[in-house]
């Protein structure tokens, strides 16, 4: 009596590329390769606006800035300001300036406005009086979103920060 062996294989005979597994397996480092590509091209194309060329002479200038603010404290300055929206497509910006008795309003307050992430963004502009301690100017359409205020008087005695949201 013969007994026949069958022979069961479980070899896939499909050629390596139509395994998945095998895709699976290389798209892995390729992913990475294609994200340090992309990346670098980032890196390379754009500037590294946020980054002071010389951050010493910033830093030492920072200890004057805070007498500033510390002055503007001192001084009990407040300025209130609200922005209108032209019909041109620029708004007009306001402050109406107080503080303490005896301490003189200035000829005129220079606005900085400061977008977080976007420095070519930044405004500057002077608010010429408008009316007793009060200050205005048109600036060129200021985009929605947060902006970093800085208004500091003719002197650069005192300044003064705040936190806008335009909408």
């Amino acid at each position: 009596m013969f007994m026949s062996a069958q022979h069961h294989s479980t070899h896939d005979h499909r050629p390596w590329y139509r395994h998945g597994w095998v895709w699976f397996l290389i798209g892995i480092p390729a992913s990475a390769i294609i994200a340090g590509s992309i990346t670098i091209w980032i890196a390379v194309s754009t500037a590294d606006s946020l980054v002071a060329d010389d951050y010493y002479k910033e830093g030492r200038a920072i200890n004057q800035r805070l007498e500033k603010d510390q002055t503007a404290m001192d001084q009990a300055v407040v300025l209130q300001s609200t922005i209108t929206p032209m019909p041109s497509g620029s708004q007009r910006i306001e402050v109406v300036f107080s503080a303490a008795q005896g301490v003189k309003p200035p000829a005129f307050i220079r606005l900085r406005l400061s977008h977080p992430t976007l420095n070519h963004m930044d405004i500057l502009a002077t608010l010429d009086q408008s009316g007793p301690q009060r200050y205005r100017s048109e600036v060129p359409g200021i985009a929605a979103g947060r902006w970093y205020a800085q208004m500091e008087d003719d002197q650069s005695t005192w300044r003064v920060k705040a936190t806008w949201f335009v909408q």
